[in-house]
């Protein structure tokens, strides 16, 4: 289809309308004639007659201009209808797009860039969060950001709804596909989530660094009847570490003195004994020893030491002493904190109502499964682990997945058992299936997962492990489509009816002047 633009309108068929063009020859012809009426002479002036008839043929002279113009757009108008005449609406104007980390605008760290996403906005870019629909920031509400909300501590902003930022940065560019994006992130590690994915170049991000390090207090426990063993939580930049102190246990509502540390009290409720933090963070103090039951028979042998060695290596990250059972049959009592189950056999059913709040027990892949070629990368530390065979059982549609390979196969789910929990590794620590049992990952990973409930949800607030800046030059980008060419136009909107009504309209007025012209040269003949 070729198409003529003229401004907005467009000519679908100017070849058709050129030829119907040419119809203006026909009024033009008829009068630049000469049709005015004879002369009148008397009878006999042979003579005068003769010289008024050549004189007629020798001028041409347009008469009737009106008519003549009527009839003249009357063709063209038609021509236009012929043509395909058409309206394109003007393509909106592409601007660029700021995207912002949610835990990046009620940060203090903003400051440092605010002056340049003011200067993007200047330019035309439109300011939005980084989340799910990609809300905008109204202009008001950028203007509040100017300093950070005094009510939020750290903690509690870290703790703020966040996706994982490498996912909202490719459907960003899947959803602005054709603009300048410029993300502005904090470099916490624990916003990136597996591997970066292939982003196009026209999308720039610019990681704002975080405090340099965070303390807190991550877990407490009673040992003996007099003394508290804290857990004590330090976060950097490359890594967090804990370490563990024995203080002796202070009166109720009495103050705990740990270096680096102010305003931990301590404090005794008919729940139970807590601790309470300088942010009002309230840590529980537990009485009794983390249990866990390793429990194994003869085909899943070579793995329960890969099992046993990374509970031992999680302990150090616990408050309470660990209690370790390895056996081949369920012992007797009520059930543990956790039950790994490395059998062929199903869970006994008596569990679905025996087990207690808090109880966690894994399974892992069973069968011959099936071979696959896929990696899986911690977020600890961002080394990707091999991972050969998978399990042939179908996810429970809700289970809750917890940890994914490369290709976005579950690898860890998580679902109700009872009123405990139910984990699910959908591969072995067996080097067959894969290498997460030789990974010194996996104590860090089993960490926030056998910790109490709340613990993980502390461990992520103070985590200030950053991401390497060359993560984001890693992955060759695709070539970017311009701008200019790649914007969708909107729908034309077809005017050949309208044109076609305007002609009517014409075509009326024109009849309206003929018979009045008409009719005015009959009275005059008349009159003669």
């Amino acid at each position: 289809m070729l198409a003529l633009p003229l401004s907005a309108f467009h000519i679908l068929h100017p070849t058709a309308g050129l030829l119907a063009l040419l119809g203006l020859l026909v009024p033009l012809l008829v009068y630049l004639w000469n049709r005015r009426p004879a002369q009148v002479v008397q009878v006999g002036s042979l003579r005068w007659l003769e010289t008024a008839a050549n004189r007629r043929l020798r001028r041409l002279k347009p008469e009737q201009l009106l008519l003549f113009l009527l009839r003249a757009a009357l063709v063209g108008v038609l021509a236009l209808a012929v043509a395909g005449l058409s309206w394109q609406e003007p393509a909106p104007p592409v601007r660029g797009q700021v995207l912002l980390s949610p835990d990046l605008l009620t940060s203090p760290v903003l400051a440092a860039v605010r002056p340049s996403i003011d200067s993007l906005r200047q330019q035309g870019y439109e300011l939005r969060q980084l989340r799910r629909g990609f809300p905008q920031v109204p202009a008001r509400t950028w203007a509040r950001l100017a300093s950070p909300t005094p009510s939020l501590t750290d903690s509690l902003r870290a703790l703020l709804p966040a996706d994982n930022l490498w996912m909202r940065a490719q459907q960003a560019a899947d959803s602005f596909p054709v603009r300048p994006l410029r993300v502005f992130s904090t470099a916490a590690l624990r916003r990136f989530e597996g591997p970066r994915p292939a982003l196009p170049a026209n999308l720039q991000w610019q990681l704002v660094p975080t405090p340099d390090s965070a303390r807190w207090l991550q877990a407490a426990a009673l040992v003996g009847t007099d003394s508290l063993r804290l857990l004590l939580g330090r976060s950097t930049e490359d890594g967090t570490t804990f370490r563990r102190l024995t203080v002796q246990r202070p009166a109720n509502g009495a103050a705990v003195r740990v270096a680096g540390l102010t305003g931990i009290s301590y404090q005794t409720t008919a729940n139970g004994a807590q601790l309470r933090t300088a942010d009002s963070t309230m840590v529980p103090v537990r009485t009794t020893p983390v249990r866990v039951w390793l429990l194994t028979d003869a085909t899943y042998a070579p793995e329960a030491c890969y099992w046993r060695a990374a509970v031992q290596a999680v302990s150090v990250g616990l408050a309470a002493p660990l209690q370790l059972t390895a056996a081949t049959q369920v012992p007797a009592g009520s059930l543990p904190d956790a039950v790994i189950w490395l059998k062929d056999a199903a869970l006994p059913a008596a569990w679905q109502q025996a087990t207690t709040p808090g109880t966690q027990v894994w399974q892992v892949g069973r069968g011959s499964g099936r071979a696959v070629s896929s990696t899986f990368v911690p977020t600890n530390t961002q080394t990707a682990v091999a991972i050969q065979r998978l399990d042939s059982l179908t996810t429970v549609a809700r289970a809750q997945t917890i940890w994914q390979d490369a290709a976005g196969r579950p690898l860890l789910t998580r679902q109700a058992l009872g009123a405990g929990t139910l984990y699910h590794l959908h591969t072995r620590l067996h080097s067959n299936w894969s290498a997460l049992g030789e990974s010194p990952a996996l104590p860090g990973l089993l960490l926030p997962l056998l910790q109490p409930p709340v613990a993980p949800t502390h461990l992520l607030a103070h985590d200030q492990r950053t991401l390497d800046p060359h993560e984001l030059l890693t992955t060759a980008a695709p070539t970017a489509i311009p701008v200019s060419a790649a914007s969708t136009p909107p729908p034309a909107t077809d005017l050949r009816p309208w044109v076609v009504l305007a002609a009517l309209l014409l075509f009326g007025l024109e009849r309206v002047v003929s018979l009045r012209a008409t009719g005015r040269l009959s009275t005059a003949t008349a009159s003669v």
